[in-house]
């Protein structure tokens, strides 16, 4: 009897070890901040490709990324564009208004797109089903 009990807390210590391990597994492959603002340069996550700019004027690009903006499908090239953004007033979400983009180097019709929060160092585009999307990673400088 004593086996027995032995046993089944030695299986219990195991199971509860490995969930642990699994929910840590799931989180984030980035590290997680706490940004006031969404000023920098941001790189796509992977299988992503990318580089969104925030600059403090006001203005962003983004440059080859492998998610369309405008449309809010992937690419079908590397998608460029460019123009303005600001956070919303209620949370802390980007808004990017388009002013020129293109796609493998066709004009796109300006739109815009509206992201995820992204004080913890994410921001995410999405086509709204959640069947594509980007995730742009805040990258700090190097010192």
């Amino acid at each position: 009897m004593r086996l027995v009990s032995r046993c089944l807390r030695a299986v219990s210590a195991l199971s509860v070890g490995a969930l642990v391990i699994a929910l840590v597994g799931c989180g984030p492959s980035y590290p997680v901040l706490d940004l006031d603002s969404p000023v920098g340069t941001w790189r796509a996550a992977p299988p992503g490709t990318g580089t969104l700019d925030i600059l403090p004027d006001g203005t962003f690009t983004i440059t080859g990324s492998s998610f369309n903006l405008s449309t809010a499908r992937d690419a079908h090239g590397e998608y460029d564009a460019e123009g303005t953004w600001k956070v919303s007033s209620s949370s802390s979400k980007v808004y990017l208004i388009i002013v020129q983009a293109t796609d493998q180097g066709r004009a796109q019709v300006e739109n815009g797109g509206r992201s995820t929060e992204y004080k913890r160092g994410a921001i995410t585009f999405g086509d709204g089903e959640e069947t594509t999307s980007v995730t742009f990673v805040y990258s700090p400088l190097s010192s």
